[in-house]
């Protein structure tokens, strides 16, 4: 039997129990973005934070289109790569993941048609170096998608308390606003900005989530006192994330390198109510109270 002790770090729990590391809001954000991006099988997607791969397979599977993913955890990469080698040939074939840091990306110029990121710039330390190395491989006219969790209401501080605990770290509490100004730096366009609310699930959703991934051969290997310290700590995890969730909404950003550097993009005056105005009001523009033929 195998042992292990307790409690257990999240990464190293995380990695015994092997969540699959999803973007926010998965896959369904996944297909928004490449139909938002117009993504094909001419293009070349570079995923920022690909962690295990999932939005890089995805969008290859999805679009036909060749992927390479940078991320800074080397174990992440290496599980990458082994699940891209149990792929199909034709999905497989598209996509490769390398050990590196945004901030010094080892590709030439305008090697990309498109970017994505899952929520990992928000965590660089010098973003304006991480955008600037995007800009720098990005194609004009190409695009960059952000798919970032954002605060709809604060959380009490004894959540976000335990929260930072278990991650190692404090999770600022920004609403979409402060998210944008952050993951929208001047010289891009505001291609396209949605918002969607997460939501709590039902206990007993999440208890059937909690016992489904700790019933796999890894976990059932493992000493029956460690076995069950391992369920617990998980199904504690995955309630502590489920209480979160019901502050939390997604924001899916997609911005576009300009044709030129030095030529700004024309201010737009008529926008479509519900749709976000990058120009004069900075925010999304009202629905109307009513409506007169």
């Amino acid at each position: 039997m195998t042992t292990i002790s307790e409690p257990m770090p999240y990464v190293d729990l995380l990695a015994l129990v092997g969540e699959t590391n999803r973007c926010p809001g998965g896959k369904r954000a996944v297909s928004r973005l490449a139909h938002t991006m117009h993504l094909g099988p001419r293009h070349h997607v570079l995923e920022v934070g690909s962690n295990t791969g999932f939005t890089s397979i995805e969008l290859a599977a999805l679009t036909g289109c060749q992927a390479d993913g940078i991320e800074i955890n080397p174990a992440a990469v290496a599980e990458a790569n082994r699940t891209a080698a149990r792929l199909p040939a034709h999905i497989g074939e598209r996509v490769a993941f390398h050990t590196g840091d945004v901030r010094t990306l080892p590709w030439d110029p305008d090697t990309f048609d498109a970017v994505v990121c899952g929520g990992a710039l928000g965590f660089v330390d010098d973003r304006s170096a991480a955008f600037a190395e995007i800009r720098r491989v990005l194609r004009p006219l190409g695009m960059v998608s952000i798919t970032h969790l954002y605060y709809r209401s604060a959380p009490p501080p004894q959540l976000s308390g335990r929260l930072a605990d278990v991650l190692g770290f404090t999770v600022p509490v920004y609403g979409w606003e402060q998210w944008l100004a952050d993951l929208a730096p001047d010289g891009w366009e505001v291609y396209h900005l949605d918002r969607r609310p997460m939501a709590a699930r039902p206990a007993r959703v999440v208890d059937a989530y909690a016992d489904a991934l700790t019933s796999t051969p890894r976990i059932e290997a493992l000493a029956a006192q460690e076995r069950a310290r391992v369920r617990e700590q998980w199904r504690a995890v995955s309630h502590l994330f489920n209480d979160n969730h019901a502050h939390l909404g997604v924001m899916e950003l997609v911005l576009r390198r300009p044709m030129r550097d030095d030529v700004p993009e024309q201010p737009e005056l008529f926008i479509e109510p519900g749709a976000y105005d990058p120009h004069f009001a900075h925010a999304f523009v009202p629905l109307p109270e009513s409506e007169t033929i």
